[in-house]
């Protein structure tokens, strides 16, 4: 299919993209989300409200807007770290890239939420929003 009929065809493109997304990451994706370019989707682990037996206070959560996250990561777009891999072969050094079904740390604001059609809460982001992988 070449650009001029990708205008014409943009329901194909779509199929398409969702069969090899299926593909590539099995039935791991259920969301119904498939990110493109250079972005990731990720499930975020649902905050704690308690500690032990004590609820933890709003304005004690407040202050915990700035940090981290772990999340799973679900699908990876096509072009995710790319630039990371380009620049491993470079330098002949073996680039860290998470695969989906990692776990990782993301920022808490970074991202756009989506439910997915399994009503899960999903996160798409920019590849590089990812800031580690969380080895187990």
């Amino acid at each position: 299919m070449t650009f001029s009929q990708a205008d014409k065809y943009p329901h194909e493109i779509a199929e398409f993209a969702q069969k090899a997304q299926r593909a590539r990451y099995g039935d791991m994706n259920t969301s119904g989300l498939i990110p493109l370019t250079r972005r990731v989707l990720v499930l975020r682990d649902a905050p704690d409200e308690k500690k032990g037996s004590l609820i933890i206070p709003e304005s004690v959560r407040d202050k915990e807007k700035h940090a981290m996250v772990d999340g799973t990561l679900i699908a990876v777009g096509p072009l995710a770290w790319a630039e990371d891999r380009h620049d491993a072969a470079l330098y002949h050094v073996a680039a860290a890239i998470p695969e989906p079904g990692a776990r990782v740390k993301v920022g808490r604001y970074t991202g756009d939420n989506h439910v997915g059609a399994d009503g899960k809460e999903y996160t798409i982001m920019n590849d590089t929003d990812v800031i580690a992988e969380i080895s187990q």
